[in-house]
């Protein structure tokens, strides 16, 4: 079952059905009959702030158990240790954050600062990407690259027309779970998508993948 978070700040406008998931249900146990949680675009800092804490650490474990995160701009950034977003411009966001599936930063936006809106296309446009099943123009609007240890890292996808072809999509083993983080909107792309939750529904067998992490390789 694919469940699809609800709160300030999330903005989901892809065609794959979800079941809509609050922080309130996550704390209650929402997450047990799930196996792919969608964190959407929007803004991260609400996010944050509806999920610090307990429901974070149940997020947390639900994919080292076994489940998928799916972060698709926002919801990638929130996936990472550290939010580095508009740095140096007035809507800056330099904060770490909890769920810490990637270690490293998710660093935005990409195709330039001091241009993204909120309430406007302001720094949206198509971002050419590349992935191991094709090339493909996908809506793209304030979102990151990922910066840091990429050693323990998959690369899904690359920004083709930016320089050194940073990645756009990752996927992060988590206990016998995964995290994959989008900086673009593959929702958006139905070319796309389909392959993307593919990747979430794989599992690997490995011995490596079937152990938890330990508590001290956590960044909470």
């Amino acid at each position: 079952m694919i469940a699809i978070f609800e709160g300030k700040g999330a903005r989901w406008q892809g065609e794959i059905e979800g079941q809509p998931i609050t922080a309130s249900d996550i704390l209650q146990g929402g997450l047990d009959p799930i196996s792919i949680f969608i964190m959407p675009g929007g803004r991260d800092r609400p996010y944050h702030l509806a999920l610090k804490g307990d429901a974070n650490a149940q997020l947390r474990t639900f994919v080292e158990q076994g489940g998928t995160y799916l972060g698709i701009c926002a919801g990638a950034y929130y996936g990472c240790a550290t939010v580095d977003f508009e740095r140096g411009h007035p809507l800056e966001v330099y904060e770490s954050r909890e769920l810490c599936f990637f270690k490293g930063s998710a660093v935005g936006p990409v195709y330039g600062k001091g241009i993204f809106d909120y309430r406007s296309e302001k720094g949206a446009r198509l971002a050419k990407i590349g992935t191991e099943v094709g090339t493909f123009d996908v809506y793209y609007k304030g979102g990151c690259t990922f910066e840091g240890d990429l050693s323990h890292v998959k690369i899904l996808a690359r920004y083709l027309d930016l320089p050194n072809q940073p990645p756009a999509i990752i996927e992060c083993k988590v206990g016998k779970g995964k995290a994959i983080l989008s900086g673009v909107h593959i929702e958006k792309q139905p070319a796309l998508m389909p392959y993307v939750l593919e990747l979430c529904r794989q599992s690997d067998e490995s011995e490596d993948e079937k152990l938890s992490v330990p508590h001290q390789d956590r960044c909470l």
